[in-house]
């Protein structure tokens, strides 16, 4: 089966803004290094929105396939934190080439990070601590503490660098889908302690149990096709 058969198959919501297969595909795909395969859930997404909205102009389809790339770009500049920064280059450069000029055309072209007073460093700092709460709960502080005690700039930096201006921006994908990013990220690169924590984040933070095994399936799938040797299971 190609890849593109295999994201047609997957399970698909009719709202395709509020449904999150195509965020999870991309993690995978980020995450196993295969950036030029991106073209193929950028495919697939324009194949869902042509399908299923008959309804729409060709710029109401335009504006919904941009609105569905943002997220899709955001997914994957979110997972750095779990795959690594290079290949979300990588998979972020092949996602820009695959992307028709009209559909770029109807995407942000500013940072949605804000860093340029301290004060809305503050900010985000402090919204990453509240992340981090919600994620580990009544953990945190021992989470915390772990961190400091292995290396003292460990948890300054998560709480600094990741959790502030990245994972608890919010405004282009809500923190459950941003968990589910992590999640995925954790499973496919068989990291089961972290996927632990995390898993029960995504839980916090609004996620279903039905979400985090449909996450796992659509991981599965992917990492059979990529003849990936094991991954995290819940």
């Amino acid at each position: 089966m190609t890849l593109r058969q295999i994201l047609k198959n997957l399970e698909h919501n009719q709202d395709i803004l509020n449904d999150f297969w195509y965020i999870i595909a991309a993690v995978v795909i980020s995450s196993v290094n295969k950036p030029d395969d991106i073209q193929f859930v950028y495919y697939a997404i324009v194949d869902q929105i042509e399908n299923s909205s008959n309804l729409l102009s060709k710029e109401e389809k335009n504006k919904l396939i941009a609105s569905v790339i943002l997220r899709l770009r955001e997914a994957i500049l979110k997972s750095y934190i779990i795959i690594g920064f290079p290949k979300t280059i990588n998979t972020l450069q092949q996602l820009a080439n695959v992307t028709p000029e009209d559909i770029k055309a109807l995407l942000p072209t500013k940072p949605l990070r804000k860093e340029e007073s301290w004060s809305e460093v503050q900010h985000e700092r402090q919204r990453g601590k509240t992340l981090f709460s919600k994620i580990y709960d009544r953990h945190t502080d021992k989470v915390i503490k772990n961190m400091y005690s292995t290396h003292p700039d460990l948890a300054q930096t998560a709480l600094h660098q990741l959790y502030g201006p990245t994972l608890s921006e919010t405004s282009i994908l809500n923190a459950k889908e941003t968990s589910l990013v992590t999640v995925a990220g954790l499973m496919i690169q068989d990291i089961p302690l972290q996927l632990v924590g995390h898993s029960h984040g995504a839980l916090h933070n609004g996620a279903t149990e039905k979400d985090l095994k449909r996450v796992e399936t659509i991981v599965s799938n992917l990492a059979d096709y990529y003849h990936c040797h094991s991954i995290a299971k819940l």
